[in-house]
Order: C-alpha cells, then sequence, then structure tokens
C-alpha cells in the first residue's frame, strides 16, 4: 500500500539502446498519477540521447487520459525545441480514439512499431 499522493503500480517506463536511437518503452495506465513517472524517464532519455531520433513506444500502454496526452505533446514540444525527431509508435485502442477524436493523429510522426520506425530513423 502506498501513503499520500504517491503513484499507484501500474505504469512503467523504461529506456534502451537500439543501435544509436533510444527507444522508450511505456507499459501500463499513464493517467495523472503517473504523467510524472514517463516525464522522468523523457528527461533521462533526452539527456542520454545519442542520435536525432527519440522513439517512445506506447504499444504495451492499457489507457491514456488528457494527463498523459499532455505529457506526449510536451514530449513532442521538447523534440521540436531540440531538433530531435520524436517518433511514436504503437498508437491504439483508448489512446488512438482519444487522439482522434481531439485531432491529434496529424500531431504526431506515427508508426506501427518500433521495427518500422527504427528501419524509417
Amino acid at each position: 500500500m502506498l501513503v499520500g499522493n504517491e503513484p499507484e503500480p501500474g505504469f512503467t517506463a523504461t529506456s534502451g539502446l537500439h543501435g544509436t536511437t533510444l527507444v522508450v518503452q511505456a507499459s501500463g495506465e499513464l493517467d495523472h498519477y503517473h504523467t510524472p513517472v514517463l516525464r522522468a524517464e523523457m528527461n533521462r532519455a533526452w539527456s542520454a540521447l545519442q542520435s536525432r531520433t527519440l522513439i517512445l513506444d506506447l504499444s504495451a500502454l492499457t489507457f491514456c487520459d488528457s494527463s498523459g496526452i499532455g505529457e506526449l505533446l510536451q514530449a513532442r514540444h521538447h523534440g521540436q525545441v531540440e531538433g530531435v525527431r520524436f517518433i511514436v509508435t504503437g498508437i491504439r485502442g483508448n489512446l488512438a480514439r482519444r487522439l482522434n477524436l481531439a485531432g491529434l493523429t496529424q500531431v504526431f510522426e506515427v508508426f506501427p512499431s518500433v521495427a518500422e520506425a527504427l528501419e524509417a530513423a
């Protein structure tokens, strides 16, 4: 049991290199309580970046609310400011519906899988 305002277990974000391209893998429920976890991992990723491309893999995401979408938009903005190509993969289900409804499907550079994004990068 967690105390206070700490997020409950249910979301993880990890990074790994695929060649020189950094891939951040998000899994679980990305909501108001878990956006700081993604933000912290993205900050580590931006700092460790060895190439001009960063891939965010959302294929293991089971839920994403408006806070999570806001965090994705922040990451996209950060990439634009830094001149880094920000690619999102694995958008489906709840997140695909939300992005579609908000008219944000054209905002992100999207590939179905990490493999396809790596090939394009």
